[in-house]
């Protein structure tokens, strides 16, 4: 909604102490006779009618009746026990305003700022800070409805009540529905209703001083929660239902300079398709900087969402964000999605995104915003400029696809990035399950089924960390278990890795890595559990051999295979462990690393050769299946 409740909130007050700001004689006179004779004095009942007020940006209001009852002058301060305007029509910008009636009860408005208003005397302070001297028990406005003729659109807030505003806080309002129709394209309208509106604690003369400025950059909470219960969304595509929708603390810092008359006018020309003029943006740019530097909201939620059309079927029980600032969040999670496909139902548990920062992407997008010209990146920053996450989670993924049903338990990748590089990436897939489905092509699902495997179950971790101080980066904590086949874990260290250089000198980062980089260690550990027996049953199955002399055979077989490849680099004693695990398998665990006083740089493994093998050790171990 380009029009939001706080901004009507915000204007119909502001109607409402415009009221009281008539240049009407009689009403003038009542108030300056009361206050020469007694500091107290009860004038009755005062009406004013036909009040029509500019502004020199070209807004405009017309409010037909103001009347107050039971007016009282009490020292310092103007007293009504009831405020009643009528007829409002207010222009800004391509927005009309119209309010049949605005009401306010026990009404106290400071004497200097009454005067001001009334008799055009000269405010000693700040107008924001004369508007949280005005109390008031209670204010009442029927409907607020606001039309654009550049948007096309009508909007109708019904049932206005607010309760309890003093020093600029309201302490509860209460909206009982909201209407927008709004179609600038007219093929394609838009149509939103809701149910009723609610918040709490929300600080209108913070939110003034964000149009007046003078704020020295403290963050102050402007509310502490709104809710809307149910809100309908339609397009000719499609209907969006909410069951709810909630927000929680909100805190800004009021901006030193007040908000710039051009917002209006530059709104308007960018509707129209026209450019903008580039010291308008420029101003604009600079003041949405102050305010966005203080900006938080704690938390915003949508429940039991539904989406229904022609191509769309989406249920979604909640979507919420936590820690929003305008460089990023804590939280960002999806639970209970469900939708549908020509295949069948998919189901979601859970999405999330943790601490996400893009503070240095907004940052360009501002200067390049201000400036009117494109951003000259240096190759070396454009890692400062992506975007940093802590971490994404999937869980409870259950589908149904044309090979049959897919279920994911977790699905987890973890960053941790303490400064320009991130230190650490770590991957976990837990409880994934896939279908085992002869293809069109051989990708070896169908050898897989003649082993008479119909479903595979497994997990993935993986971990990679990055040691700045030891320049070195290392794989470990990494395997891939399958059940009723085997796993197979692995660990690996690279040394002379020197990240930042390669990342200081980007045209020559191969070089420095691939120069630099060498082996410190390899270790790869292959478990059985299943696979062996099924493998050489088919074998035996398909030679008309006895299992045991397939064994017998592939264990001489890959012996003499291994000797020849690896030469020197493998002992005869660890070439017998591992024909040894080819006829028991078990538990391999195979070590390779560079001999004593030897180099294997990485770049050394694009010739692999006897030459690199004889400045390597490999040894095996095995343990006997149980």
């Amino acid at each position: 909604m380009r029009t939001t409740f706080w901004q009507a909130l915000a204007v119909a007050l502001g109607l409402a102490l415009a009221g009281t700001g008539a240049d009407a004689q009689g009403l003038g006179d009542a108030v300056r006779d009361a206050g020469s004779a007694v500091a107290r004095m009860r004038a009755g009942n005062i009406e004013v009618k036909d009040i029509s007020l500019g502004g020199k940006d070209g807004t405009s209001m017309v409010i037909g009746r103001a009347a107050f009852a039971g007016f009282t002058r009490e020292g310092g301060t103007v007293v009504a026990n009831r405020l009643a305007i009528e007829n409002v029509t207010a222009t800004v910008a391509s927005q009309t305003w119209t309010i049949p009636r605005v009401t306010l009860d026990e009404v106290r408005i400071p004497e200097e700022l009454y005067r001001a208003l009334t008799e055009g005397a000269a405010a000693t302070r700040p107008w924001a800070d004369l508007f949280r001297e005005i109390a008031a028990d209670q204010a009442t406005i029927e409907t607020i409805t606001v039309t654009d003729k550049a948007l096309n659109s009508e909007q109708v807030l019904s049932g206005f009540v607010l309760t309890r505003l003093a020093r600029g806080v309201i302490g509860t309002a209460r909206l009982t529905s909201i209407a927008l129709t709004s179609a600038p394209d007219p093929k394609q309208p838009v149509r939103m209703k809701t149910g009723a509106v609610r918040y709490q604690d929300l600080d209108l003369g913070e939110g003034f001083r964000v149009l007046a400025g003078g704020g020295d950059g403290t963050a102050k909470r402007v509310m502490t929660s709104a809710s809307i219960e149910g809100m309908e969304i339609t397009v000719p595509t499609a209907t969006v239902r909410l069951g709810a929708y909630e927000i929680g603390a909100v805190t800004l810092a009021v901006p030193a300079e007040p908000m710039p008359a051009d917002l209006s006018v530059l709104a308007a020309r960018l509707q129209a398709g026209e450019q903008p003029d580039q010291a308008v943006v420029a101003k604009l740019v600079r003041w949405y900087r102050g305010l966005l530097r203080g900006l938080r909201v704690e938390t915003v939620a949508f429940r039991d969402i539904v989406a229904t059309g022609p191509d769309v079927d989406l249920k979604v029980a909640g979507v919420s964000l936590a820690g929003i600032v305008p460089s990023g969040f804590d939280l960002f999670e999806i639970k209970g999605i469900d939708f549908k496909t020509p295949d069948g139902p998919v189901r979601l548990g859970r999405l999330a995104i943790e601490k996400a920062s893009f503070g240095a992407l907004l940052d360009l997008g501002l200067d390049t915003a201000e400036s009117g010209k494109d951003p000259e990146i240096d190759p070396s920053k454009i890692l400062d400029l992506l975007p940093h996450i802590g971490a994404l989670r999937l869980a409870g993924f259950d589908a149904v696809l044309p090979d049959g049903p897919v279920t994911l338990g977790g699905f987890d990748i973890e960053l941790d990035r303490p400064g320009r590089l991130p230190e650490r990436l770590a991957l976990a897939v837990s409880r994934l399950a896939v279908p085992v489905v002869p293809g069109d092509t051989p990708d070896g699902r169908e050898q897989l089924a003649k082993l008479g495997y119909k479903v595979l179950r497994g997990d993935l971790n993986a971990r990679l960390r990055w040691l700045p101080a030891d320049k070195a980066l290392v794989l470990d904590n990494t395997f891939l278990a399958i059940d009723e086949a085997g796993r197979v874990d692995t660990a690996v260290r690279l040394d002379g890795v020197d990240l930042t250089a390669a990342l200081a000198d980007p045209d020559h980062a191969d070089e420095i890595l691939e120069g630099q980089a060498k082996l410190g260690g390899i270790e790869i550990t292959i478990a059985d559990l299943g696979f062996a027996e099924r493998f050489f049953a088919d074998l035996a199955k398909s030679s008309g051999a006895t299992p045991q002399a397939v064994r017998d055979r592939l264990a001489t077989e890959i012996r003499a295979q291994a000797a020849e490849a690896f030469g020197t680099a493998v002992s005869p004693a660890a070439l017998d462990k591992l024909a040894a695990f080819i006829r028991r398998p078990g538990k391999i665990v195979v070590k390779a690393s560079p001999r004593p006083g030897q180099v294997v740089k990485m770049a050394d493994f694009d010739a692999l050769g006897p030459k690199i093998l004889e400045r390597m050790r490999i040894d095996i171990e095995i343990t006997p299946p149980r």
